[in-house]
């Protein structure tokens, strides 16, 4: 190794976070608007009761934003966060329209996203891990939910369980792998 391939100390002194939301060109903050918007919104949304539908409409919109910019700028924060609020949103607007009734709607919706992420993430070569795991217990707790509250048949019961059978059939088939190798 030479003298110029070594490598160079570096000496922290502090850390900060200094800069500022990003600017349209218009000098206007998109961060400041948003929050107009929102505000305005959430105003509305408790004077009337139809409104409440106009605030589904727009937080639906910024969760197809954020997963929109998840997927273009391959970031999972932002995919995260556009599957939780598109999924929360979307069973709000659904059920304030009267298209869906009973409770478990968001939690079937994200636990949908999630996989949905997962698969997503398998096609780009990233492992499915947990996310498709957790994605399935969201799925199947959250669509249990709106069985029992759409059925006279207590499913939302039937999950412990479900979930017991479910973890025995995955060590089963893995050990099984396991001894076959």
């Amino acid at each position: 190794m030479s003298k110029g391939d070594q490598p160079k100390d570096v000496r922290a002194d502090g850390w900060s976070i200094d800069g500022q939301w990003p600017r349209s060109r218009t000098g206007v903050s998109y961060v400041g608007v948003f929050l107009v918007i929102l505000g305005l919104f959430l105003g509305a949304g408790q004077l009337f009761p139809q409104a409440q539908i106009g605030a589904s409409a727009f937080f639906l919109a910024v969760g197809f934003v954020l997963v929109y910019v998840g997927v273009r700028d391959k970031s999972d924060l932002a995919l995260y966060a556009g599957v939780f609020v598109t999924a929360l949103a979307l069973s709000d607007l659904l059920s304030s329209i009267g298209l869906i009734h009973g409770s478990g709607w968001g939690t079937l919706f994200l636990g949908v996203g999630v996989m949905a992420i997962a698969l997503l993430r398998s096609s780009a070569g990233h492992r499915w891990s947990w996310t498709l795991g957790i994605g399935g217990l969201l799925a199947l707790w959250g669509g249990s939910d709106v069985a029992a509250s759409n059925i006279d048949f207590p499913t939302d019961r039937l999950i412990g369980p479900l979930m017991i059978v479910l973890l025995g059939l995955y060590i089963v088939t893995r050990s099984k792998g396991a001894r076959d190798r």
